[in-house]
């Protein structure tokens, strides 16, 4: 990457705000672990079916430098890490992408650029807020894409929770970049365990931490629900970039089903009806400001 590129970027703060699970104050984070410009067409659907899919490589012009998030929740259970992140080595696209094939290679030198320093990753974020990597008890994907996943090399000893179906069908994911080790616990979702959404898998014993699916991203897109004392948040992956876009029914042109994508974002707004909601979305530039302020989705 050219230096001008990392001049460029934004950066985005670490954020701390305490919630309240059965009277008891959990904190939870968002820590910054470097950030991503992606085409405007990947961020916005430009065109109509494969043409929207064309115009992502085609289109020059690249958004900012949006966040990556990384969510962590000091839950009474364990310290639970909501995706990984990435990781600096992924700056060297031929190396780190050696085993994919031309063209995936090719997709992702088109689509985006990335932008993280060594002292940026997720091993440094936990220091800054006083947690070591052992501390954490388990880590949730909410789906298999690089910068949600290129922070796993630190997590090998810890338990790694994702969708089954995310699991067996990736997406557009560069699984030989996946540490020989990971094996992940995939799990199918319970009926009926949930408002709207319907399907969930609890992940905490008290049904405080539930995942969901939240297909459209990929088909198998999941993200995590924290019901607290007072409001709940989700921690919704790449289910949108912005808020907006759900407010607004704004389709990612990167999304593999728009369908599905509308459905969820039907979801999300209909369950914000029921509960007042964080909604946070990996890179969206106001999500962390937004668990700061407690500021919900409508």
């Amino acid at each position: 990457m050219k230096q001008q590129d990392f001049n460029k970027s934004k950066i985005y703060k670490n954020v701390t705000t305490t919630v309240k699970l059965k009277g008891k104050e959990v904190k939870v984070h968002g820590l910054s672990i470097g950030t991503v410009a992606v085409k405007r067409n990947f961020k916005t659907k430009n065109g109509y079916g494969s043409l929207s899919k064309i115009n992502i490589l085609l289109g020059k012009e690249y958004t900012e430098y949006l966040p990556i998030w990384v969510w962590v929740i000091e839950h009474p259970e364990g310290i639970i890490v909501i995706d990984t992140g990435e990781n600096a080595e992924s700056l060297d696209i031929d190396k780190y992408l050696a085993k994919e094939s031309f063209f995936a290679k090719y997709q992702f030198k088109h689509a985006c650029k990335v932008k993280i320093q060594p002292q940026e990753e997720l091993n440094h974020q936990l220091n800054k807020i006083n947690i070591k990597v052992d501390d954490v008890k388990l880590v949730i994907l909410t789906h298999l894409h690089s910068d949600h996943i290129d922070g796993l090399k630190f997590f090998p000893k810890q338990e790694i929770l994702m969708g089954k179906y995310e699991f067996l069908h990736p997406d557009n994911c560069f699984t030989t970049t996946l540490p020989s080790w990971f094996k992940p616990n995939t799990v199918d979702f319970i009926q009926n365990k949930i408002e709207v959404f319907n399907q969930a898998y609890p992940i905490s014993q008290n049904e405080d931490l539930l995942l969901i699916p939240t297909p459209g991203h990929t088909l198998g897109h999941n993200s995590v629900l924290l019901k607290t004392d007072d409001f709940d948040i989700i921690f919704a992956g790449d289910s949108s970039y912005h808020q907006d876009q759900v407010l607004k029914g704004e389709m990612a042109g990167a999304n593999t089903d728009y369908n599905k994508t509308k459905q969820t974002y039907r979801n999300f707004l209909d369950y914000a009806t029921l509960r007042r909601t964080i909604y946070l979305p990996t890179h969206d530039e106001n999500a962390g400001q937004r668990l700061a302020s407690k500021s919900f989705l409508v």
